[in-house]
C-alpha cells in the first residue's frame, strides 16, 4: 500500500480547489507526494509565510 501526503499546516475534511494557488508547476490543483519528509518540509515552509 502506498501512502500519500499533502504539505499543509491546516486540517481539512474535503479538497477545495477554489483555495488552490493557480500558478503551481502543473497549474491549479491538489498536489500530493509519496515522500513524507517532502510534505512535512512544505508544511513547515507554509507556516513561515
Amino acid at each position: 500500500m502506498i501512502s500519500l501526503f499533502h504539505g499543509t499546516n491546516i486540517m481539512f475534511d474535503k479538497i477545495e480547489l477554489s483555495k488552490c494557488r493557480p500558478y503551481k508547476d502543473f497549474g491549479k490543483g491538489f498536489y500530493l507526494t509519496d515522500i513524507r519528509q517532502q510534505a512535512e518540509e512544505m508544511a513547515i515552509r507554509r507556516t513561515k509565510n
